[in-house]
């Protein structure tokens, strides 16, 4: 950031399975001249097994005392209690699995254009068959 009075927002997802390995590097920079700007980075993973990681690497070079600069990371699993919330309701538990997922990955899906879309959720959902566990 080098213009006073700007804003930024850096937002990330991932989801990992089958030992996948995800890691954020996010790296802000404010100047003198960032005088009364914000930024915030926002780090999201969903990981679908124990095999799974995923790791935030936030580097801030913060040399304007009037900034406001923030970093978040949330890292986490299916929780079984949503999932049998949902079997409760007559989901199957794959589906309830796959719903979880989608509910994730929705805020990156409506920023697609519609075939994109569309391709993402059809991957997801082929991507979830067989994923129990």
């Amino acid at each position: 950031m080098a213009a006073p009075d700007t804003s930024a927002s850096i937002e990330t997802k991932s989801i990992s399975k089958g030992g996948g390995i995800s890691t954020f590097r996010s790296s802000i920079v404010a100047t003198e001249a960032a005088k009364g700007s914000a930024a915030s980075v926002s780090c999201q993973s969903l990981m679908l097994d124990d095999l799974s990681r995923s790791d935030t690497i936030p580097a801030m070079d913060i040399r304007c005392k009037h900034v406001d600069i923030g970093h978040e990371a949330t890292i986490g699993r299916i929780g079984d209690d949503k999932v049998f919330y949902l079997m409760s309701r007559g989901v199957s538990e794959e589906e309830a699995r796959t719903m979880i997922v989608n509910g994730f990955a929705d805020p990156v899906s409506k920023e697609l254009p519609l075939e994109y879309a569309v391709e993402m959720n059809n991957l997801i959902k082929l991507e979830m068959e067989g994923a129990i566990g």
